[in-house]
């Protein structure tokens, strides 16, 4: 099956290859002609999957095998744009395990300078995964 963030061309990486702290979870992604927006810079709902979609990855390292987790709330402040062409880093750590509930952050960051493009904050859910 294929992900979502996958079809947007937001692929998993070591939390190394990113530039700024968090190393619990890492992805990937090079902006291309489709993720543009009618600026011309990245789409901010790009931005926003390739957080969240972090942030999930490090949230689920940390889980028992019977266990999935959902956002439950994300914030996203956009610090600088970015264009076709831009290579991408994103990073997350979990910051915080509750019982049900689990704090992350996460940045994203353009490879060729270190300039941070966003930074999120989210909530996560703890939930049993079903065995459809």
């Amino acid at each position: 099956m294929t992900t979502f963030p996958e079809r947007l061309g937001i692929t998993g990486v070591s939390p190394d290859e990113a530039l700024r702290p968090g190393d619990d979870a890492g992805r990937a992604l090079t902006v291309t002609d489709d993720l543009i927006n009618i600026n011309g810079g990245l789409h901010g709902g790009v931005v926003a999957t390739m957080l969240d979609a972090t942030m999930g990855d490090a949230v689920r390292d940390g889980l028992e095998e019977d266990q999935s987790t959902v956002t439950v709330s994300m914030t996203v402040t956009y610090l600088e744009g970015a264009k076709k062409g831009d290579e991408l880093r994103s990073s997350a750590e979990v910051r915080k395990r509750g019982g049900k509930l689990v704090l992350v952050e996460a940045d994203i960051t353009r490879a060729s300078d270190d300039a941070a493009i966003a930074h999120g904050v989210g909530t996560f859910t703890i939930i049993e995964k079903s065995h459809d």
